[in-house]
C-alpha cells in the first residue's frame, strides 16, 4: 500500500512537473510570439530605415557621379577649346613657315635657273667656237689638199 501510494505520489509529481513544463512552454511560446509580434514592426521599421539610408546613399553617389561626369565634360570642353585656339596658331605658324621656305625655295630655284642658263650659254658658245675651229681646220685642210692636188697636176704635166 505504501509502495502504491509512493508510486501514485511519484506519478502525480511527474504529471504536475509535466503540466508545469507544458505551462511554462506555453508561456515561453506566448512570450516568443509576443516578442515576434513586437519585433515585426521594429524589423519593418529597421528595414524601412535601412532602405531609406540605402536610397539616400545611392542618390548621393549618383549625384557625385553626375557631378564628376559634368566636371570631366567641362574639362574636356576647355581642353578642346584650348586645342582649337592652338589649331589656329598652328595653321598660322605652318603658313608662315611655308611662305618663308617658299621664298628660300624660289630664291634657290632662281639661282639654279640663272646658273643653268649661263652654263647653257657657255656650252653653246663653246660648241660654236669648236664648230668654227672645225670648219677652219677643215677649210685649211681642204685648201692644202687642193693646193697639193694642183701641184701634183702641175708636176704631172
Amino acid at each position: 500500500f505504501i509502495m502504491a501510494k509512493q508510486v501514485e505520489q511519484l506519478e502525480k509529481e511527474k504529471k504536475e512537473l509535466q503540466e508545469r513544463l507544458k505551462n511554462q512552454e506555453k508561456k515561453i511560446d506566448y512570450f516568443e510570439r509576443a516578442k515576434r509580434l513586437e519585433e515585426i514592426p521594429l524589423i519593418k521599421t529597421a528595414y524601412e530605415e535601412q532602405r531609406v539610408r540605402d536610397m539616400e546613399l545611392w542618390e548621393q553617389q549618383e549625384e557625385e557621379r553626375i557631378t564628376t561626369l559634368q566636371l570631366e565634360r567641362e574639362k574636356a570642353l576647355e581642353h578642346k577649346n584650348r586645342l582649337s585656339r592652338m589649331l589656329e596658331d598652328r595653321d598660322l605658324f605652318e603658313a608662315r613657315l611655308k611662305a618663308s621656305r617658299r621664298t628660300v625655295y624660289e630664291d634657290k630655284l632662281k639661282q639654279f635657273q640663272e646658273r643653268l642658263a649661263e652654263e647653257r650659254r657657255n656650252r653653246l658658245e663653246e660648241r660654236k667656237k669648236q664648230r668654227k675651229e672645225e670648219r677652219r681646220v677643215t677649210y685649211y685642210r681642204e685648201k692644202e689638199e687642193e693646193e697639193r692636188r694642183l701641184r701634183e697636176e702641175q708636176l704631172l704635166k
